[in-house]
């Protein structure tokens, strides 16, 4: 039963990796001409949002996305 539980984990936090991928890292590797268009304070949200993907897989919590980004 505890195989079935670690390998559970382990879907759980490849899918929120995969997630993160497809959610996160398009956003956040777009071109500098696209950055130098944030004011300050996205600028920090968007690092805050960052930072919290990056820590998802600890977490397990999925980060709201900014209202502004899309």
């Amino acid at each position: 039963m505890a195989q079935i539980t670690e390998e559970r984990h382990l879907q759980d936090l490849d899918m929120l990796r995969g997630y993160r991928n497809e959610v996160c890292f398009t956003v956040i590797n777009r071109g500098k001409l696209w950055y130098d268009t944030l004011t300050e304070e996205q600028v920090e949200e968007l690092r805050l949002w960052y930072n919290e993907w990056l820590d998802v897989t600890n977490t397990k919590v999925i980060p709201t996305k900014p209202k502004w980004l899309y």
